[in-house]
């Protein structure tokens, strides 16, 4: 493995959370757009804190007035925090145990390196998805600890970690709990244990009974990912291929 998930600290995490933070804050009407945010399993609030600083960008490229919407962080020990910001505020929050999380719908819901602890990530995107407005932005950040290295199967599993994800799994659990799997972004890079996701709530969940087959009638699937479904009766990375944000295309028949 060149990157694993497991042993980041806070600032590896942030570290990473830069590289699509970055590319997000590109754009000002996305980022004008936004009255609520949420960071779910927030740590230390380093991803939060870059929020909650986002301004606009003059013409001439150079920081503008800052947006000051709402951020929300969210985490066992999250009021251990001292807010930087007025705009900022933490809970502390069990996403195992606990129900109720805030009282408006949240535009943006940051979720880097949390799934992976939680015991049921599909009722997990349940209430991740009854929490956001519709045609909010979803960021997922999670491991995938199984692969094919030099032509042996591999996979780790480390202390309180419950799970585990691949590519056709996060897109399975998306698509049930109403998010985006037409026009959404994935990056699986090679023998790199970690996927990112971005994409939307489209709808609200569907039965977790569905399968995918009805998902192709119903017309949630994008192109590609129907035509392997109803070749195959299920969602292979053989023949899948996704976008991220930077435009980059991965083909996954080539790499795991």
């Amino acid at each position: 493995m060149t990157n694993s998930i497991y042993n980041w600290d806070s600032k590896a995490s942030h570290n990473h959370s830069l590289l699509a933070l970055n590319y997000l804050d590109q754009f000002d009407d996305f980022k004008s757009s936004i009255k609520h945010m949420a960071d779910f399993g927030c740590g230390k609030g380093l991803d939060l804190e870059f929020w909650a600083n986002m301004h606009i960008w003059t013409e001439e490229g150079e920081p503008g007035p800052k947006l000051n919407f709402n951020c929300v962080g969210f985490d066992l020990n999250a009021e251990n925090n001292v807010p930087n910001r007025h705009n900022i505020k933490y809970k502390n929050y069990d996403f195992n145990t606990d129900d109720v999380l805030w009282s408006v719908p949240f535009d943006v819901v940051w979720c880097h390196n949390l799934m992976q602890y939680i015991y049921s990530p599909v009722e997990f995107l349940g209430r991740v998805n009854r929490n956001m407005a519709t045609g909010g932005m979803l960021y997922l950040c999670v491991p995938s600890t199984v692969s094919v290295f030099q032509n042996r199967f591999q996979n780790y599993t480390p202390a309180q970690h419950f799970n585990t994800f691949t590519v056709s799994q996060i897109i399975y659990l998306l698509a049930l709990n109403g998010f985006d799997v037409n026009d959404f972004y994935l990056q699986k890079e090679q023998f790199v244990d970690i996927i990112q996701v971005v994409t939307y709530k489209e709808r609200k969940p569907l039965s977790y009974t569905t399968s995918w087959y009805e998902m192709a009638d119903m017309g949630i699937l994008n192109d590609n990912i129907k035509e392997i479904v109803l070749q195959n009766n299920i969602l292979s990375d053989q023949g899948l291929v996704t976008k991220w944000l930077d435009g980059t295309v991965y083909d996954y028949r080539w790499h795991t």
